[in-house]
């Protein structure tokens, strides 16, 4: 169904009061989205043992691929993303499912490295595009009461993706091939933009006709620069720590001594608790501040990782740990979509999200391109996960450093209003 204009403005209407139907119809359509792209993005993680097999190419070579993808990431948020503040959220999604959906489709028929490097740009250019504009359409589609709610349940989609994709790709490699997968996700893709059409509102965005202060000069402003300095550092390496977990983790889980398929499996696993994670997450943010929540699950997630790379277990603990990594790991940093949201205002809410995203996207670069170098120079398992622990530490306490400053400026009066 298409919702009409006066109704798109009673979705962001909702977010005074209570849920609205149209409101759950976007909060739900982003959830597909965002499922979408973490078929996208974590299809590779499963396919790189048979994909390194097949091409003769080592996991250094592997982690280029996996960067290529974040790096385009990087591009849809610094120069796309921002453009849903002054064109509105519909027609920057849904141009960012064009790309994704031919990136997907090139990477099926990529024929050497060069290929698939530049298909995994395309597709991350466009993911990076589509994760912004979500959590700032969630946010203002959802009754005050319940953003953080609304912007993580929307997060909860992609590692939702990933538990079928990687249990799909443990029986259908075999068969089919890597890529055929590509170009079943790539299909998948296509699907959404019909859907979107359909479904997604659109609306004229607040200060969009008129001349805005420019953007670094207000994100960086002394109203917003704390906040957004410490949101561009937890995201940096909260993503460094992160890619690395999901683009590896069937890999590592093998190093631990898994079998390739059962390693596949303890990916799922990892996504499954990456779901269930963000789910409780979103839910303990109604009740609890996020400045405490995400801390509290990245330490936890710390240990986890040590005990996962340092004491030897059978296979069904090494998965139950794997399992524990993606509830705390994923959990806690999904936390920060909804807290990034909670920092900027309606105007800049896109563009706040998109630079955060874009910034941090370094770290997801570094992260898996380090830990494919690091593997391919041997590294022990142990020392390879202190390593990480420590963005995951500095990833915790700005977190926490951002949630008492938005208390502080709640206080004081100048916190920037979410209306």
């Amino acid at each position: 169904m298409i919702v009409p204009t006066g109704e798109a403005e009673a979705v962001v209407a909702s977010g005074a009061g209570r849920w609205t139907l149209p409101a759950l119809l976007v909060v739900g359509l982003c959830f597909a989205i965002n499922m979408v792209d973490g078929m996208d993005v974590v299809i590779m993680s499963f396919i790189a043992p048979a994909l390194g097999r097949d091409w003769g190419i080592a996991p250094d070579a592997i982690g280029i691929v996996f960067s290529a993808g974040l790096a385009g990431m990087a591009i849809g948020g610094i120069f796309i993303a921002p453009l849903a503040d002054r064109f509105g959220r519909r027609k920057i999604i849904l141009t960012a499912l064009a790309l994704m959906s031919a990136g997907m489709v090139a990477s099926g028929f990529a024929g050497d490295l060069t290929q698939l490097v530049l298909a995994r740009v395309i597709v991350g250019s466009g993911i990076g595009t589509v994760l912004a504009a979500m959590a700032a359409l969630s946010a203002e589609a959802a009754p005050a009461a319940h953003r953080d709610l609304a912007v993580g349940i929307v997060q909860a989609g992609y590692p939702l993706a990933a538990v079928f994709t990687g249990l799909a790709t443990a029986h259908l490699l075999p068969i089919w091939g890597w890529q055929k997968l590509l170009l079943v996700a790539g299909a998948a893709t296509v699907i959404m933009l019909p859907l979107t059409w359909a479904i997604l509102p659109e609306r004229k965005m607040p200060g969009a006709t008129h001349t805005q202060e420019p953007v670094m000069q207000e994100l960086l402003g002394s109203t917003l620069r704390t906040r957004t300095l410490l949101l561009w550092l937890a995201i940096f390496t909260g993503l460094m720590v992160l890619y690395f977990i999901t683009s590896w983790i069937p890999k590592l889980s093998i190093e631990a001594g898994l079998s390739e398929t059962n390693g596949i499996y303890a990916g799922a696993l990892y996504n499954f608790g990456a779901f269930t994670g963000t789910m409780l997450m979103s839910f303990l943010s109604v009740r609890q501040p996020l400045g405490r929540i995400i801390p509290a699950f990245l330490v936890s997630a710390g240990v986890a990782m040590l005990i996962f790379a340092s004491i030897p277990m059978s296979v069904p603990m090494t998965l139950l740990v794997a399992f524990l990594i993606g509830v705390t790991l994923q959990g806690g940093y999904n936390g920060m979509w909804p807290l990034a949201a909670s920092v900027y205002p309606e105007r800049r809410r896109a563009t706040g999200i998109g630079w955060a995203m874009s910034i941090g996207r370094g770290g997801a670069v570094i992260g898996p391109l380090l830990g494919g170098y690091l593997m391919a120079a041997q590294t022990p398992l142990p020392l390879l996960f202190v390593t990480y622990c420590v963005p995951l530490a500095l990833c915790a306490a700005a977190a926490f450093l951002i949630g008492r400053a938005e208390a502080s400026a709640s206080r004081r009066g100048t916190g920037m209003s979410l209306d």
